[in-house]
């Protein structure tokens, strides 16, 4: 009886997690800039000159092998569930640099595929002139790039001096672009099959997309007894991934490689960033352990329904939120920025809190998880009821979820907006301490 409750139990997790959005936030150079551009100590600083990967790594290749070595250390010292890299996979120096970039893709467990092209990310109205456009697919494995088509992109070349503001607006999205894909051993790549990672944890293996959940979602705080029932929701690697890219972000600078001190710490960021949206650090958010229990304890008696509907729910309440953000930022960068509460509100962050290696957790998702239950509320009651409360209704993908804000205004009036957005607000203004934070103790090893 307690194996088959575990095991439904197990399923109903799973279940949440494989349906989610593996994506936190859309378009993460948007939420950004507007923090980034109000720090002084960086729009003030000279342009940096742009290197290819290749040419960092051959370069650097003794230094990293003692870095990377330690980094592991610590990965396996400080993450309790942590799958260790293999290691036969550790970077050494070899002087063969034909392998070079394999070698440190297999090293830093990153999908092998990834394009690393040098490139800028535009705003919306952001002109640079001279710089030749470059396709969206060019930059990302995925296959579908419909919604890269909205943005801008602009190709850098090798020596090309560039801001370091650019640099690091733009690599706030890149681990959207197929960097965390098929890591694992059942996502039928090769890759998957030698970084150790076991089995995906959570997510759907079979999506394309889906196989990045377990290293941009953090499920730090939940009760004792869902970790009981679903241990594999330890299995998660935001941490990893932002040391991991704080950790090269340093060295870069601390070498004089400035392009790519930028470039990895954006990197890093963006998977900070993440554990700033409920959806990624709370499995079903404003539901207590007990009553996943009772949901369990019916499926276990030959009625699934409510489990199958809670599975939607907090999947299509998650997609909500994420195009809400995206519609409303978007729409502001179009007419009048200065104006709008969630730019505002990344302007002017929260108290500072130093960064520490906990601070993702202990900080980041510990607020995110906080606010959860409200922000879940919030979105049950100004947001279109078919499209959050409906578990007939598959949000994600669509056609209402495109016309969102006016849907929005026509069923709940003018208001639901302004709250939402005061919703989004709040969040945003942790999200913007956060990044600070990181910037900061960063920046604070920099020579100079």
């Amino acid at each position: 009886m307690i194996r088959n409750f575990t095991r439904i139990f197990a399923t109903l997790l799973l279940g949440i997690s494989s349906i989610y959005s593996a994506k936190a936030w859309s378009e993460h150079p948007l939420l950004a800039y507007p923090v980034l551009s109000t720090i002084p100590d960086l729009t003030a600083r000279d342009s940096v000159v742009v290197m290819s990967l290749r040419a960092f790594l051959e370069k650097e290749e003794a230094g990293l092998e003692k870095l990377l070595a330690e980094h592991e250390a610590w990965a396996r010292a400080n993450m309790p569930d942590y799958s260790p890299l293999p290691e036969e996979l550790m970077f050494k120096k070899t002087e063969n640099y034909e392998d070079i970039l394999l070698r440190f893709y297999h090293a830093i467990r990153i999908n092998p595929n990834v394009k690393m092209r040098l490139y800028l990310h535009l705003l919306p109205n952001q002109e640079v002139g001279g710089l030749p456009p470059i396709n969206p697919a060019e930059l990302t494995t995925l296959s579908d790039v419909t919604m890269m088509l909205t943005t801008n992109y602009v190709e850098l070349f090798e020596g090309q001096k560039v801001s370091p503001l650019s640099v690091l607006c733009t690599a706030n999205d890149e681990p959207d672009y197929g960097i965390d894909l098929g890591l694992f051993e059942d996502n039928n790549t090769e890759h998957g099959k030698i970084y150790g990672l076991g089995v995906q944890p959570f997510g759907d293996p079979n999506l394309e997309y889906g196989s990045q959940a377990p290293f941009h979602m953090g499920f730090y705080h939940e009760a004792k007894l869902v970790f009981k029932f679903g241990p594999f929701l330890k299995k998660t690697y935001p941490e990893y991934r932002i040391n991991l890219f704080k950790t090269l972000s340093e060295y870069a600078f601390a070498t004089g490689n400035d392009y790519w001190g930028y470039r990895f710490m954006g990197w890093g960021m963006h998977y900070l960033s993440d554990l700033s949206m409920p959806y990624h650090t709370a499995p079903l958010p404003g539901v207590s352990a007990f009553r996943m229990i009772w949901i369990n304890l019916k499926a276990m008696l030959g009625f699934p329904r409510s489990k199958d509907n809670a599975v939607q729910i907090v999947s299509n309440r998650h997609s909500v939120l994420e195009q809400f953000q995206w519609l409303v930022v978007k729409e502001a960068y179009m007419n009048d920025p200065e104006s709008n509460p969630i730019i505002a509100a990344l302007k002017n962050p929260i108290e500072h809190v130093d960064y520490t290696d906990d601070f993702p957790r202990n900080i980041v998702a510990k607020e995110s998880v906080d606010r959860s239950k409200r922000v879940d509320k919030n979105l049950k009651k100004y947001s279109p009821k078919q499209m959050v409360s409906d578990p007939k209704f598959e949000t994600p993908g669509s056609k209402e979820l495109d016309n969102l804000v006016e849907l929005m205004k026509q069923e709940r009036g003018e208001e639901s907006v302004d709250k939402m957005t005061g919703v989004l607000a709040e969040i945003m203004r942790s999200y913007s301490m956060h990044m600070r934070s990181y910037y900061k103790a960063i920046t604070g090893k920099m020579k100079g």
